[in-house]
């Protein structure tokens, strides 16, 4: 196909071949390094882009160019002093092009080839996306379709920080118009302002808009605001009546917090359609109808009630993971409410409550039906609780929050206070407040009997300390527990993290080795880089046959909330480090003294002591370190586990930190790791990439590699054998045989079930 390209500075008819990027790279090509400007140039924005991001921290702050194209915006933005620019385009000929072009000159600066519509970087990872022209070509006429258009905007959305803004410039069509005021309805300030043409070589027929959207904190229907001067042009004043129009209606809308006449609109299934609302004032909703690829429903219409404690998860709170959640109801349209905080299990009152407002969403053949189905999570939430908010320089916000739950099962009891609440304590990042860090599983303790079980298993970290027992008494009356408990305990056994008791089942690579070790007298040594709440390294503490446990934090408040609220503790066989994980593994690696705990001497000989005390596995190991008499030198270990989180979202990752996953840290992990030691990392990226290096670079360097997916596509444990493995009969055997050393040690009550895990272990090398 020959295809002849306009010299227009954007074409006024979008056809689907602008889709395509054939078209662009063929665009490109033909335009021979020439910039073309669409819809403004850079003297058109530059007042409105200083305005939008002061220069005063103009340096720092990230900014995302969504198809950037061979645009000289960006290179304008950088010599301004815009300096933390991405710019992204999925035609490689236009970004290599642009690499040639500025990687001397503008240094800091990046391009990366990458779709616009499946964006590869983490949440809440830009202060703002600027987008000039993308939208108008994504929407293409206004009689086509919007998917990409729609799916390019759930990005934008989803990399925005709270704050963050982002700058649309476009010709303001109806339907691109529409699709705007729609997607940045809740939640979100907009505006609209005319750009009013001021370089020589811009169109002056063709008027362009800027609309920018900030990101809120609040859960409210702004009104859009307009910015209009006026215009020479008759033609551009005709759109602009016509915008404002469109937006007074909107903001009649808004004004009523979001309810419409849904008759019409809801009456039939759309396909890919995705509305959010607000029912009855103070409801949050979001209508779905099932995507064009999904597979035919087996559920017409139903209804996903959300608990308010957890509306603020992933899968809840993006549009990704509602989309999730509907192709997990097999629904052709599923209507997602968020509880308000007072709701608890009384699923009459909520039904009762919410159906004059449901019903005008349904599709018209369900509108008559009595028997359509609510859902919700498997727990009911009675309460949420937030015990402290924490400022740490390094971490940022920090949450400890208290839940008591209602298991669906107890939900039906005739009287709440007979339902046994399940009680678990959370720690939440506030830069990343859709992933918990951590969750407790709490025990409550009855008071004041001296006689109570102190469980090995738990810790108590008592509602007691703060000194205000009457404060306590109060919220636990709120929380439902039964009178007498003020105090609660953190059942260690127990682990909410799937991928912490993936990292369990995993050691079962190494049950072979832990024989050997056990049998030769040879203390072993662990080390967990990064804490949380501590959970893991308890659990490890509690329950695996491990003499020595370093625990290394970089965030000594991080290590503070783990002790205070999570019963976190340190002894002869576990210490606290404050310390950058990835100086210490180097530090190991070159055999050199690494934290201060590093010559133990007579410590290592009463750590063994202790071991020996909570099963005769450990005996003949303390026997013999006793006999040696003298200093033992190596500090290389025998398990070494990186469970970070990445402060940077830039990169992709949630988890771990990028430099945890590059060829110089992996050697070092080697080196430090003894014959038939292991090394597990948590790896978490919604980006394919990240995934597929990392695997390649310890492929690379280790000898044996294994993948644990524990969810598809964001989450898989990789575990690394610096050796082959011994030779055993299968990973069945290993399970059995790791189960039984731990079982001698102290076996857990509620802890991970490793058959199910083990069977998921791919090897990859």
């Amino acid at each position: 196909m020959v295809m002849s390209y306009s010299m227009e500075l954007l074409p006024r008819s979008v056809s689907q071949d602008c889709r395509l990027v054939e078209y662009w790279d063929g665009y490109f090509r033909a335009r021979n390094g020439q910039a073309i400007e669409w819809l403004c140039e850079w003297m058109d924005l530059q007042g409105f882009l200083a305005m939008l991001v002061p220069k005063s921290k103009s340096a720092a702050v990230p900014i995302l160019v969504a198809g950037c194209g061979n645009s000289e915006l960006s290179a304008h933005m950088y010599d301004a002093g815009w300096h933390n620019i991405i710019n992204v385009d999925f035609s490689k000929v236009v970004i290599a092009e642009m690499l040639r072009l500025h990687v001397r000159s503008r240094p800091h600066m990046r391009w990366q080839f990458m779709d616009i519509t499946r964006l590869q970087f983490a949440d809440s990872s830009f202060d703002m996306v600027l987008d000039k022209g993308s939208l108008d070509v994504l929407m293409g006429e206004i009689t086509e379709g919007s998917l990409p258009a729609i799916s390019y905007l759930s990005e934008v959305k989803r990399v925005l920080r709270p704050g963050g803004k982002y700058a649309c410039v476009t010709r303001a069509q109806n339907n691109v118009l529409g699709l705007l005021l729609e997607t940045f309805r809740q939640g979100w300030l907009l505006n609209v302002h005319k750009i009013l043409l001021v370089s020589s070589s811009s169109d002056p027929q063709l008027q362009p808009y800027l609309v920018y959207a900030i990101k809120s904190s609040t859960e409210d229907f702004a009104p859009v605001k307009c910015f209009f001067g006026s215009s020479p042009n008759p033609c551009a004043e005709t759109q602009v009546q016509l915008i404002v129009e469109t937006i007074k209606k909107e903001n009649e809308l808004r004004s009523q917090g979001g309810l419409i006449d849904t008759s019409d609109i809801f009456g039939q299934l759309h396909r890919g359609r995705r509305t959010p609302l607000k029912l009855g004032g103070h409801y949050p909703a979001v209508v779905l109808d099932a995507k064009p690829d999904a597979e035919p429903p087996a559920l017409r219409c139903g209804v996903f009630l959300v608990p308010k404690s957890r509306a603020h998860e992933w899968l809840f709170s993006s549009e990704e993971g509602q989309w999730q959640v509907i192709e997990t109801a097999q629904a052709g349209r599923l209507i997602l409410v968020t509880l308000d905080s007072q709701q608890t299990d009384n699923m009459d009152y909520i039904k009762q409550e919410l159906s004059p407002f449901i019903k005008p969403l349904l599709p018209l053949d369900c509108r008559d039906s009595d028997t359509i189905p609510y859902m919700t999570t498997n727990d009911s939430l009675s309460q949420r609780i937030l015990l402290e908010e924490i400022e740490s320089p390094m971490t940022g916000t920090i949450h400890v929050e208290e839940l008591v739950l209602l298991s669906e099962d107890d939900s039906t009891a005739s009287r709440a206070e007979e339902a046994k609440p399940k009680q678990y304590r959370r720690l939440v990042f506030r830069r990343n407040p859709n992933l918990i860090q951590s969750e407790a599983s709490l025990i409550p303790v009855k008071l004041p009997s001296k006689e109570r079980d102190r469980s090995k298993n738990g810790a108590d970290v008592g509602r007691r300390q703060s000194g205000n027992r009457k404060k306590h008494k109060a919220r636990d009356s709120v929380l439902g527990l039964r009178t007498g408990y003020e105090e609660v305990r953190v059942d260690f056994s127990y682990l909410a993290s799937e991928y912490h008791a993936g990292m369990i089942s995993g050691l079962s690579l190494i049950a072979h080795s832990f024989e050997q070790w056990i049998s030769a007298k040879e203390p072993i040594r662990g080390m967990i880089v990064g804490l949380g709440a501590g959970l893991l390294p308890m659990f490890v503490h509690n329950h695996i046959p491990v003499d020595i446990i370093q625990v290394v934090e970089v965030d000594g408040v991080v290590g503070d909330v783990a002790k205070r609220h999570f019963g976190f503790v340190e002894n002869e066989r576990m210490q606290l480090h404050i310390a950058d994980g990835l100086e210490v593994v180097r530090a190991i690696a070159r055999n050199e003294s690494y934290l201060p705990h590093s010559d133990l001497l007579e410590e290592d000989l009463s750590l063994l002591k202790l071991a020996s005390r909570k099963s005769d596995v450990r005996s003949e190991a303390a026997s013999l370190a006793e006999g040696r008499g003298g200093r033992n030198e190596s500090q290389k270990l025998h398990i070494l586990i990186i469970d970070a989180d990445s402060e940077d979202p830039s990169t992709g990752l949630s988890c771990p930190p990028a430099e945890f996953l590059e060829e110089p840290f992996l050697r070092a992990a080697r080196e430090a790791l003894v014959e038939g030691g292991i090394l597990a990392i948590n790896v978490v990226s919604r980006a394919s990439s990240p995934h597929i290096t990392s695997v390649a670079l310890l492929q690379k360097v280790f000898e044996e590699v294994y993948d644990l997916e524990i969810e598809e596509h964001v989450n898989r444990v990789l575990f690394a054998l610096p050796q082959h493995r011994q030779i055993e009969r299968g990973m069945e055997e290993a399970r059995v045989k790791l189960e039984r050393l731990a079982a001698a040690f102290a076996p857990w009550e509620n802890g991970p079930s490793m058959k199910e895990y083990v069977k998921k272990l791919k090897r990859l090398k």
